[in-house]
Formats: structure tokens, sequence, C-alpha cells
């Protein structure tokens, strides 16, 4: 089996979201001097550059960056976006057709029909409906495949996905109209969907993993983080926790604040989180000061390579402070402050305006000096290589960025493992649990509680053997042969449990299982213990 099936598809997720911090949409104005043309109507070139010479965290030759910037833009209009590729890797321009979606990452909540899907051969498949959304209310279901969009058809037609997100996407009120492909259905599925306020909630999943530990999954910082952080953590403390494991892994970032709040909630006292210095804005400190939710008890975080940004200043801010174990691989290494600024034509610019440091004075930013490209090869080089540095980089000056775990466990890269995420990759173990859960959804009633289930569920002989005739079925590539699903077997089976789990119990049914698969995980419960 070919590598590149041992990586997990969460690595998109990590770009996509641009792995940002500190992010406000408050617009500068103030003394600003005028560096283009008084000839030039371009508002926005001149709103740029005075951005630039005023707010970016270094020194720059701005009357040398403008002159290239005009003589290329006037020509090219494109080249807007190369602009900001001379600067650092997390400065950028945001189109206007962009800057909604942008910030619906981090207010919370967008408007739309409430779904999550994956694009598999070539056909969009519904992997959630979420609760009480409007999708979910007219009977929507995970497994549903999406062939028509207003008529038009988008099965077979190499949609992307932004293409189907701006379809699927829209104000309040509004209506689309969808036609689905349901197993067992002959008939496409006629629905209308009024479009509604969906929130996006940033705790995954807050669970007990036995009567003392408790589990919380972070999977971003955003405005409303530290309140739903705090209730999962009420909750449990209120089940008899005594020890937590918090997974930071995936988390890209988001608010700086929302990372110094959950600080907050372990750290007794007074203690530094982190520290934000720039040549404009200069130096400001994070304390902690607020009595904590949790400042005692045994503390272990995890994360890896696409834990980044304010997941950094979080597991940073523990560590430095002695008041978590860190679990799991290196983090991304990204510690450079960006502000966000409205312009002219409603379009914005995301400037990198400070960096920060953790409590000890270390700077987590990797180093960009040969470019963005290089920044990311870099990143990927990494990756490619289960997490670790590849020999290329080791003696690299520049290699101490990121967060350094306590506890290092390496990507598990043994052919049963890589069997397994071909499968989930290529959503064959989701589309056959979400096929069995609606073929007989009342089954699942029988079990008290998602710890019962999972602990005497069983996949039978003939489920398994049904599960591998479907793979073998509907593998086009033949990625895995029938004797490495049978060698996969105890792997699968918990994957299967943990699909139909997320059914009937959502997330916290889905990681109480899926953990149970988890080198890093199970390594955090035995340092929490």
């Amino acid at each position: 089996m070919n590598n590149k099936y041992l990586l997990p598809v969460a690595f998109a997720a990590v770009l996509a979201f641009g792995v940002i911090i500190g992010v406000k949409i408050s617009p500068f104005t103030s003394g600003r001097p005028s560096y283009a043309s008084q000839n030039t109507s371009n508002q926005r070139i001149n709103d740029i550059l005075n951005f630039i010479s005023q707010r970016y965290v270094d020194s720059l030759n701005v009357d040398s960056l403008m002159d290239t910037f005009i003589s290329n833009y006037l020509n090219d209009p494109e080249t807007i976006d190369e602009l900001f590729k001379q600067l650092d890797p997390h400065s950028s321009y945001i189109h206007k057709e962009d800057l909604t979606g942008f910030n619906e990452e981090l207010d919370g909540n967008f408007d739309g029909i409430g779904i999550e899907f994956n694009i598999v051969d070539d056909t969009i498949l519904v992997v959630a409906a979420s609760s009480g959304g409007p999708s979910a209310k007219l009977g929507i279901q995970a497994g549903d495949k999406i062939i028509k969009i207003d008529d038009s058809l988008v099965a077979g037609q190499k949609i992307i996905s932004e293409k189907v997100i701006k379809k699927l996407r829209g104000k309040k009120g509004t209506e689309v109209k969808v036609d689905i492909k349901r197993q067992g259905e002959k008939n496409l599925m006629p629905f209308t969907i009024v479009r509604d306020v969906i929130p996006i909630r940033s705790v995954d999943a807050a669970y007990m993993v036995n009567d003392k530990i408790g589990y919380i999954k972070v999977n971003k910082f955003s405005d409303k983080t530290p309140i739903e952080f705090d209730d999962a953590l009420m909750n449990l403390k209120n089940s008899g926790m005594k020890q937590l494991i918090l997974d930071l892994r995936g988390n890209p970032g988001g608010y700086l604040t929302g990372a110094v709040a959950l600080a907050d909630e372990f750290l007794a006292g007074t203690p530094l989180i982190v520290y934000t210095e720039g040549r404009a804005v200069g130096r400001s400190d994070y304390n902690a000061g607020k009595n904590g939710l949790f400042e005692s008890g045994n503390l272990v975080v995890l994360i890896n390579e696409y834990s980044a940004s304010a997941s950094e200043i979080l597991a940073g801010a523990l560590q430095d402070n002695k008041r978590a174990k860190i679990v799991g691989r290196r983090s991304f290494g990204k510690g450079l402050v960006q502000q966000v600024y409205d312009l002219n034509d409603s379009s914005a610019i995301r400037l990198t305006i400070a960096r920060y440091y953790t409590p000890s004075g270390k700077s987590i930013q990797r180093a960009y000096d040969d470019g963005v490209d290089a920044y990311y090869d870099q990143y990927m080089s990494i990756i490619m290589n289960g997490g670790e540095l590849p020999d290329s980089l080791k003696g690299n000056k520049n290699i101490d960025w990121g967060i350094h775990p306590d506890v290092f466990v390496p990507i598990d890269t043994t052919p049963i493992n890589q069997t397994l995420n071909y499968l989930l990759n290529r959503s064959y173990v989701q589309q056959f649990s979400y096929s069995t859960y609606s073929a007989n959804p009342k089954s699942f009633a029988a079990y008290t509680d998602m710890r019962n289930f999972a602990s005497t569920y069983v996949v039978t002989d003939a489920m398994f053997n049904k599960f591998k005739q479907f793979v073998i079925a509907h593998d086009p590539d033949k990625g895995v042969s029938e004797s490495e699903i049978i060698a996969a077997r105890p792997k699968i089976e918990i994957a299967i449990k943990a699909y139909l789990s997320r059914q009937q119990w959502g997330d916290n049914g889905y990681y109480l299982n899926m953990n149970m698969l988890d080198d890093t995980f199970n390594k955090a419960v035995e340092q929490v213990k």
C-alpha cells in the first residue's frame, strides 16, 4: 500500500483555516501618510501600503515595496496576493467574496443548511446533519448523496468543496433545493431547505474516560470557546472528574483571548501566560488572574503537527508554568499575531503586527527566510516523515520552533493502521456505518448509554463480511486487498462502532470509541494517572 494513505484528511483543514490568531475586524485609519500617487484613484493600494508602513511587525522599505507593487499591480491585479508573500507566511489579502466565510469560522456561526459533507467518488456525501439544524429537521441523514442542487447536477461533475459551500450557504430564510439519493430508495428524494443560523461549536467532545479521568477536545478558538469550555469542564467536574486530558490536536488556532482564557482556568495566582511584541504595537503581557475551575489535579495536553497558533500559546503556557505534561508531537510553529483591517471596497487584509512568546521567552515561529512556498514545503516534509524532523532538517540552526512534547508519540505507520486510514479517508467505514444505522435505528435504543454500547456491542462475522464486500465493490482503485482488510479487523470494528455511536450519541460517542485506537490518547491516560 502506498504511504500516501498514511496521512489523515485533517491536513487540509489546517491550511484552509489559515492558522490565524488574535483576529479582530477593526479599521486603523489615524495619521496615515499617503504612499499612492495623487493621480491614482486606487484607494485600496494606498490603504494597504499605509497599514504595512504603520502596523507591520518588522521595519520595511515601504517605498521600494510600493514601487514594485504598483508597477506590477496595474498590469495584473492578481499580484495583490503576491505582495503579501513578500512579508511572511501568514499575512494575506482577503478578497471581499471570501471575507464573510473568514469571519464566520471565528464568530461561531453561519447561515446555511447544517450538514457536514465529504466528496467521495465525485459525489457529495452527507457525513452528518447538525442536530436541530434545517437539514436534520427535514430528515436528511448521514450517508445521503446530494445529486442536484437547485436543479443543477452536481454528482459526477468534479465539483470541489468550495463550490459546494457557496451553493449551500446563504442568508437565513432563503431556500435551496437538493435532490438526494438514499440507499434503498429507487428514486431521488427532493428537499426544499430553508437556511438558518448554524452554530459552529469549538468543543467537539467532553466525556468521562473512567470514574476519574475527563476528556475535552477543542477544535479551534472562537469567540464562544471560553463559554463552551467552561460548561464542559463544569459538567465533567460534577461527574467526579479529578484528572483531565485536554486534546488540542488538529486545532489550528483562532482568538488569542480564547487561549488566554482557557489557560487561566488551570493556573493559580497571576503567572504570565504569553506576551506579544511588535515594532508598532510594543509589548503586551497576558497574565492569569481569576480563580480557575481546574487549578489542581493532573493535566495532560495533547498536541501534534496540526496544532498551531492559539493552541501553541495554551500548550506553551501550561508547559512553561509546569502545570501540564504535553504529549504527542511537535506543534506547527506559528508564532505570529495577525490583525484584520477593513478596506473601502469590502475586502480586507490580514497583517502580522507582532510575535508572541511563551512565558520563558521562547518564540514559537518557524523560520520563513526562504519564502512562503519553502515554509510550507518544509512543513510537508515533516508531515511525510511521520511528524518527525527529516534528516535534511536535522542540525539546522532554526529548528527550535513550536512546542516540544514532554512525551513524544510517533505516528503509527504500521500496515494495519495504513489500511484503516485508507478506509477512513475514502469514507468506506463511514458509509457502511451510516447505512447500517439507518436500516434499523431503533435497535440501538436498547443500549442504555454510549459506554454500555462501547463495551457490549459486537460487530459479528456476518456484519464484518458485509463490510468487506462493500469495500471490494466500491473501491475502484483497489487500494487495499481482502487480506489487508481482514488483518485490520480489530481496528476496523472499533471504527465502525465509533461511527454508529456518533449517530446515536453524537461526537462524545464517536470519540469514546475512536480514542481507543489512538496511541497518543492511550499514552495520555498512562501519564495523567
